[in-house]
């Protein structure tokens, strides 16, 4: 089903994304968190969701938006598909202007988190400027903006996320690890700072089979891991029934902790 587009307003106080294609203004990437992994799989759209959810229990505005324009469905892994509101192939910003409240108002909710969704099937991916837009109206109208890319070569095409703090799923397998590692160098070079590596445990391995040690990968990337997300078979239970996230489980809950306390370190508050 070809879903209706929406015209955003574009009062005087909105963002002009013709002006800043090439990158976000300088406050839009203090609050605005990039996530990918380099391995496919590794759950990076459940974990930037939940890091959402819990940046929205400790009393902060969140926007989740999803930028992975190859693959998109965040709203069908949160199960929330079926409600009304804004998607990326839906939104028609004219002369590349839009407001964020205007935005947030249209977001369909997830766990008080405002969700702006990509639905490749639904029409044609977004223009650059109209991205651009759009994450800056979000940032300005929201505490902090999680923005899940899928991988991290997407930062090509998406370059006003270059500048933003990232977050790199690292699976904890020889290939994985190696592949994390030229993230990291990538990011490093285009970037301003290191990003925050987290690593993860692939399903149906052990610690026999091929899962390389969180000491061990810290060294080889030359990063200390934020925390270790473990299989959840519960959690991925309930995703492929269309379910949604139920809850922020124990194989979780100490990574997404670290990185939300290390976005607000990064916000210059504390967390409440």
């Amino acid at each position: 089903m070809t879903m209706p587009r929406v015209v955003c307003p574009s009062p005087v106080s909105s963002v002009d994304g013709n002006q800043s294609i090439g990158t976000l203004t300088h406050a839009g990437c203090r609050n605005t968190v990039v996530f990918s992994s380099a391995s496919g799989g590794a759950g990076t759209s459940v974990f930037a969701a939940m890091v959402a959810w819990r940046l929205a229990q400790r009393k902060l505005q969140c926007a989740l938006v999803d930028c992975d324009f190859a693959a998109g469905g965040i709203d069908v892994l949160l199960g929330i598909e079926n409600e009304p509101g804004l998607r990326f192939q839906t939104v028609d910003i004219p002369l590349g202007k839009t407001e964020g409240a205007a935005l947030n108002g249209e977001l369909p909710q997830w766990e008080r988190v405002g969700v702006l969704a990509s639905q490749p099937w639904n029409g044609s991916d977004p223009e650059p400027w109209t991205v651009s837009a759009v994450l800056e109206a979000l940032a300005q109208a929201n505490d902090v903006v999680v923005v899940d890319i899928g991988a991290p070569s997407a930062l090509h095409s998406l370059p006003m996320l270059r500048q933003c703090r990232q977050v790199v799923l690292a699976e904890l397998t020889v290939l994985g690890l190696a592949r994390a590692r030229a993230a990291r160098a990538m990011m490093i070079r285009q970037g301003e700072s290191r990003p925050i590596m987290v690593g993860v445990v692939p399903r149906g391995l052990s610690r026999r089979g091929g899962v390389v040690d969180a000491h061990e990968a810290s060294e080889y990337l030359h990063e200390e891991l934020a925390g270790v997300v473990a299989p959840d078979r519960g959690l991925h239970g309930d995703v492929l029934e269309g379910l949604g996230i139920r809850a922020i489980g124990k194989s979780s809950r100490k990574a997404v902790d670290a990185v939300v306390g290390a976005i607000e370190t990064g916000l210059g508050g504390d967390v409440p």
